[in-house]
């Protein structure tokens, strides 16, 4: 098929109504991957906002980390997938304060580096936890799930703190299992359970309330300004606060990741980013 001709069928697509009842989710931008992505056979697996609407892009398994801008240039990261960093497991990615960081799993480390991708500093986390999750709060403490240790640690001005500010042996028992979790514009913290149930905690890691997502296969969680996501793979979803259904079109599932920055959901597809406005 004619390349124009399947972004105009794309688009058509993309026009498709992705709500019920009061939850609005609008298409603000559609952004196909450059030829440059193509040409050097990188799959971004995850995906993350930074700076001036671009965007963080991982291939897991070429170990290449690259930033996408809005017009569609390309800047590889120096290091990354050239045996220089060392990256092994990189779990999460995003800005803060300090610039970008990385969580790398095997390494047990948090890597630093500006809004360039060069390289600043590499921190060993100072307990090897081997984080599987993170997430970041608004004022730039790093929240870190160890499937080791059944518990999440918070990584604060260059230190871990060694006690965990959630025992979930103790919440919840040594067999949970995390699926994903994020924290809000409030600084609460949702965590998604493997079984799909919903369990919020407070800002110091006091459990508020827990109750089931109703979403089948439900992997992604994703929190926008005072509300909570939940979708699967095959863009199914649910706000959690007004318990409205919504979708995403079918021409951007499966889902490889999904990310959010104020009121703006990112869906990273196989070949482009959708983003959505959340009314």
């Amino acid at each position: 098929m004619n390349h124009n001709l399947h972004k105009y069928f794309l688009f058509i697509l993309l026009s498709i109504t992705l709500c019920s009842g009061q939850v609005n989710l609008s298409i603000a931008e559609y952004r196909p991957f450059p030829e440059k992505i193509h040409l050097l056979d990188i799959k971004p697996t995850k995906v993350s906002w930074t700076i001036a609407n671009r965007f963080l892009l991982f291939d897991q398994y070429k170990r290449e980390l690259l930033e996408l801008d809005a017009f569609g240039d390309v800047n590889l990261s120096s290091g990354v997938g050239q045996n220089i960093s060392g990256y092994e497991d990189l779990v999460w990615m995003g800005i803060s304060p300090q610039g970008i960081l990385l969580v790398d799993r095997l390494e047990n480390e948090i890597v630093q580096l500006d809004f360039r991708l060069n390289p600043v500093q590499t921190i060993d986390l100072n307990r090897r936890i081997f984080p599987e999750k993170a997430a970041l709060d608004p004022w730039g403490r790093l929240y870190l799930y160890s499937r080791d240790y059944n518990s999440i640690f918070l990584f604060d001005k260059g230190e871990l703190d060694p006690t965990p500010i959630v025992n979930l042996s103790k919440e919840f028992g040594s067999v949970f299992c995390m699926a994903e979790m994020q924290i809000n514009q409030e600084g609460e913290m949702a965590i998604l359970g493997c079984d799909g149930m919903i369990h919020i905690f407070s800002q110091n890691g006091r459990k508020k309330i827990s109750f089931p997502s109703t979403i089948e296969n439900a992997v992604f969680l994703i929190a926008v300004r005072d509300d909570w996501f939940v979708f699967n793979r095959m863009g199914a979803g649910i706000s959690i606060h007004s318990q409205k259904k919504v979708s995403i079109p079918g021409a951007s599932v499966p889902i490889e990741d999904m990310a959010s920055m104020n009121r703006s959901i990112a869906v990273l597809a196989k070949d482009h980013i959708l983003i959505l406005d959340v009314k």
